[in-house]
C-alpha cells in the first residue's frame, strides 16, 4: 500500500512547524499550504542516507522511480464583464483532476499590495471536467475587473508503506530544511545600519544559538538514522515477522 506525501507532511513534519504565517495559510489555502510544504520536504528527503539504500527505497531510480510528486497550478482569472449570471470557465486538459481546491478574491489596497479575501463559495471547480463556475445572481453581480486567485493541489505518493518510525525520521529531516532556510535568511543576516535611533543587540549571540539548534537538529537526526540501521541489523541477524522496513 502506498503512503501520501500529505500524511507525511501533516502528521510528521508539521509537528516541528510552529509559524502561524503557515498555520493561517492551512486554514484559508490548503492548496498553497501543501505546495509550500512540499517544496521544504523535497529538500528534506535526500537527507535520509542512513541505511545505505534508504534514498533507493524511498525514491527509486530514475528508470524505476518509486516516488510521484505532486501536480499543482495557480491560475490568475480576471473578469472580463459585469455578471448577473453563472458564467462556467474551461481549463485547459492540465485544469483537470485536481484534489483540492482553492479560490479567493485578490484586490489591492493603497499601497498597491495584493490581498487576498475569502470568496466564501462564489467559485466552484469542476475536477472531472476541468471547469470553473463563478456564480452571479442579480442581487449579488460579480463585477467587471474581479481578480480571483486560484489554487489546485494533487497529492503525490511513495510506493512503498512507510514504517512509522521511517515517517518520524523524515520528519526530522524537514525539521534540519526548515531550521537551515530560517538561519539562512537574508534579513537576519544582513548587517544593518546603526545610529542614535537603532542598535542591534546580541547579534553574535542569537547567531550562535542558531547554529547550536541547527547543530542538535543534526545530530538528533544522524543518531535516529543509526539507531534505525542498528534496529535493521539486528532483524536480519534475528528475524521475527515479515519485512525489514
Amino acid at each position: 500500500m502506498a503512503t501520501p506525501i500529505l500524511k507525511v507532511i501533516t502528521q510528521y513534519c508539521d509537528v516541528y512547524v510552529d509559524d502561524i504565517r503557515l498555520q493561517q495559510t492551512a486554514a484559508e489555502d490548503k492548496p498553497l499550504y501543501a505546495r509550500q510544504m512540499w517544496g521544504y520536504f523535497q529538500a528534506a528527503i535526500p537527507f535520509f542516507t542512513i541505511p545505505n539504500g534508504m534514498l533507493e527505497y524511498l525514491c527509486g531510480t530514475y528508470e524505476n522511480p518509486k516516488l510521484t510528486p505532486p501536480q499543482y497550478g495557480n491560475l490568475l482569472y480576471t473578469v472580463e464583464n459585469d455578471l448577473t449570471t453563472d458564467l462556467t470557465v474551461a481549463l485547459d486538459e492540465s485544469g483537470k483532476g485536481y484534489e483540492l481546491f482553492c479560490c479567493r478574491q485578490q484586490v489591492y489596497d493603497d499601497f498597491g499590495n495584493a490581498i487576498l479575501l475569502p470568496d466564501n463559495g462564489v467559485v466552484t471547480y469542476d475536477s472531472e471536467n476541468g471547469t470553473i463556475t463563478i456564480h452571479a445572481t442579480a442581487e449579488n453581480p460579480i463585477a467587471k475587473g474581479t481578480i480571483y486567485n486560484i489554487d489546485f493541489y494533487t497529492d503525490g505518493q511513495f510506493e512503498e508503506n512507510l514504517s512509522p518510525e521511517i515517517m518520524r525520521i523524515l520528519g526530522m529531516c524537514f525539521q534540519v530544511v526548515w531550521q537551515m532556510r530560517f538561519d539562512n535568511d537574508w534579513l537576519s543576516n544582513v548587517s544593518k545600519v546603526e545610529d542614535k535611533s537603532f542598535f542591534e543587540q546580541n547579534r553574535a549571540n542569537k547567531i550562535k544559538a542558531d547554529d547550536a539548534r541547527l547543530a542538535k537538529y543534526n545530530s538528533d537526526l544522524a543518531g535516529a538514522m543509526r539507531r534505525y540501521e542498528q534496529k535493521l541489523a539486528c532483524k536480519k541477524m534475528f528475524p521475527r515477522g515479515t519485512g525489514l522496513i
